[in-house]
């Protein structure tokens, strides 16, 4: 892509810079390539320090059982019709936070444990610094 056909630069649809462990919609990209995530599904936040212009880094959530996928953590859905929600840890995405949406009047949040159940998946899915080999 050339700096003449830069992607468009959109107005944020949230009226507040996201917080982590809030939940929202997240609109993804429509070209996605398997397996990346496509489509709109709902995110967990995890930035410390969003800015409503700016971006934030954020796991998706996925209503199908993951049973087998260690790197995924289940918890009590709290949006609507969900009994379930499995976070995928191990696809974490840095998005616009205009790509963000409320899924409803107050932004709900995962409770305490739950995001630090999905912080330790997180941090097992990046790698550690290590020290210089001499």
């Amino acid at each position: 892509m050339s700096e003449d056909n830069k992607p468009p630069k959109v107005a944020p649809k949230v009226k507040a810079a996201p917080r982590p462990g809030q939940i929202y919609w997240c609109d993804f990209p429509k070209d996605a390539q398997l397996p990346e995530f496509w489509k709109r599904r709902p995110v967990v936040i995890l930035s410390p320090k969003s800015q409503l212009f700016g971006h934030a880094t954020v796991v998706p959530l996925s209503s199908k059982a993951q049973p087998d996928n260690r790197n995924a953590h289940s918890f009590k859905s709290v949006l609507p019709g969900e009994q379930i929600s499995w976070a995928i840890c191990d696809h974490i995405l840095t998005i616009a936070v205009s790509r963000l949406t409320p899924p409803m009047r107050q932004i709900p949040k995962v409770s305490h444990a739950d995001f630090q159940a999905i912080l330790t998946l997180v941090h097992k899915n990046i790698p550690s610094p290590r020290p210089p080999l001499n």
